[in-house]
């Protein structure tokens, strides 16, 4: 995993989002906001019975966790 999604991971963790709101690298259980680092590009979506919403590819990967970041950040049903 690239050092930048686990700082992201770190990140999130302080800012007290609920840990089964996202998935990083892997799909969610049930559902939830997702980045995945699919090697040529990252990969941002939303995710819910298996299929991707919402998805967009990044080729720089602070490009794409600054949007992460900002559709987890604006979902209520993301923090605790």
């Amino acid at each position: 995993m690239r050092q930048e999604l686990i700082e992201l991971k770190q990140y999130l963790i302080k800012k007290g989002i609920k840990r089964e709101a996202y998935a990083i690298d892997t799909l969610p259980r049930i559902e939830g906001h997702c980045i995945y680092d699919a090697k040529s590009h990252i990969e941002v979506f939303y995710f819910e019975r298996g299929v991707k919403f919402q998805q967009k590819t990044f080729s720089d990967v602070e490009d794409a966790i600054s949007y992460f970041k900002a559709e987890l950040l604006s979902d209520p049903f993301a923090k605790s």
